[in-house]
């Protein structure tokens, strides 16, 4: 057996101590030194990732790794050079989440996100179920492209559709465009049997496309998505042909012969300036697309759109019942705002009634108050009255008109009066709260 690896251990076990610790964020200068301390492949399964994943991570941050061989002159003994970390001016790189970092999910946006991908399961579930014994349910992705025959009799659905598509003409790019389709017109016959399929795919899911000006859509009651199919295309520098030269070329000479008459003729130009060359590779694009959910399907190398009709099925699903419990939701959240908002504006109200019945019992007390001062007064008063003097007894007359005004206003009936008017203890109080005093507001942007 040959000698165990002496690659630096005692820096490669420093640098798995720091991951036992483990944050899962690093700094770009810790990553480098990691990546330099222990071999990607290893470090990557401590940090519970894919060696791939962590070397695409390197180069997203531009974080050099070690090259081939450097860690074989390591264990050598020999002497192996390590690149630099070299500084960037963009210090959003400078920070790097590792693995299992997510960032935080808004708890409405989850809650549709929960609801929209338990109704595809139960989709699958329910159209498994109707599946015969001797027929398997298929995979929403073919691992062979899938070619499908043209369709003679489109569904109906599509009618609209296959009409505008024929009744359209091509652009300057040489294409045809509708709302909705964006193709080249070799690819109108594919697209039209893709959509014939996929109309039958998402009917087994109670769902209804159609179309209109505003382009491909499909509902589920009040709730819509809308997608488009685009062929995908390149620019090329136009190469005059010969036949294009020798125009330019006879345009040119009669421009001369022109000028020496002292006539002018106009520029013209006899090629576009570019090419553009269809590849016949179509992409459904789905526009108010759900949070989490994926919105592109194309054709690809291994795999064709037609091949993926059952996974875009399903993920038109979830586009749409993400959309309904994403407006349920919200329509919940808006009504328990303007209940709390009902709850605190009573709590207010009962708030500023008790003020008033505080001021009515503490005015009633000052009145009781100085109604027994002022009895107190005249009866005093009235042991002087044989050498009162005139003013005096002037004096004693106002006291005991205001003592009997203040008697008066001290009546069970005048108080009676006087609380029935201000409201301040109704038989049935418009102010009850059933659910008690509403919590403070948040002062957030929730609130």
């Amino acid at each position: 057996m040959g000698a165990a690896p002496i690659y630096r251990q005692s820096e490669a076990l420093q640098a798995a101590a720091q991951i036992e610790q483990m944050k899962r964020t690093y700094t770009r200068q810790e990553l480098y030194d990691l990546v330099w301390s222990t071999p990607i492949a290893t470090l990557a399964k401590q940090l519970d990732i894919s060696d791939r994943g962590l070397a695409k991570t390197c180069l997203r941050y531009h974080v050099p790794v070690p090259g081939r061989g450097y860690w074989a002159k390591v264990e050598a003994g020999q002497s192996a050079t390590k690149t630099p970390l070299w500084q960037i001016e963009n210090p959003a790189l400078e920070t790097i989440h590792i693995g299992g970092f997510k960032p935080a999910v808004n708890p409405y946006v989850a809650f549709a996100i929960q609801r929209a991908g338990n109704a595809v399961e139960q989709s699958k579930i329910r159209q498994k179920a109707k599946l015969t014994p001797e027929k398997s349910f298929e995979p929403s992705i073919a691992k062979e492209p899938l070619v499908l025959e043209p369709v003679k009799r489109p569904h109906s659905s599509i009618s609209p559709l296959t009409t505008a598509l024929k009744s359209a003409k091509r652009d300057q790019h040489g294409e045809l465009s509708i709302p909705g389709i964006r193709v080249h017109p070799a690819s109108v016959t594919r697209v039209t049997a893709f959509l014939h399929h996929l109309v039958l795919a998402l009917e087994k899911r109670d769902i209804a496309l159609s179309y209109n000006e505003k382009g491909i859509g499909v509902a589920i009651g009040p709730d819509d998505v809308r997608f488009e199919i685009a062929e995908s295309r390149r620019r090329e520098k136009h190469e005059p042909t010969p036949i294009e030269l020798k125009k330019r070329q006879d345009h040119e000479q009669r421009r001369e012969l022109a000028r020496r008459r002292g006539q002018w003729l106009p520029w013209e130009s006899f090629w576009p300036e570019y090419d553009y060359i269809h590849s016949g590779k179509l992409t459904l694009h789905v526009l108010n697309w759900a949070a989490g959910a994926r919105k592109n399907w194309g054709d690809g190398k291994h795999q064709s759109l037609e091949s993926m009709l059952e996974a875009i099925a399903d993920g038109i699903l979830f586009h749409l019942v993400y959309e309904k419990a994403h407006r349920e939701e919200q329509v919940a959240e808006q009504r328990r705002r303007e209940h709390m908002a009902r709850r605190r504006e009573l709590h207010k109200k009962r708030q500023e009634r008790e003020a008033n019945r505080l001021g009515f019992l503490r005015k009633l007390a000052e009145l009781q108050r100085e109604v027994a001062d002022l009895n107190v007064t005249v009866a005093k008063a009235s042991e002087l009255l044989p050498q009162a003097s005139p003013e005096y007894l002037r004096m004693i007359a106002w006291a005991e008109n205001r003592l009997a005004h203040l008697q008066a206003q001290n009546q069970l009936e005048s108080l009676t009066a006087s609380l029935r008017e201000q409201n301040l203890f109704p038989d049935s109080d418009e102010f009850h709260d059933p659910e008690g005093d509403p919590p403070p507001p948040r002062y957030s942007w929730g609130e």
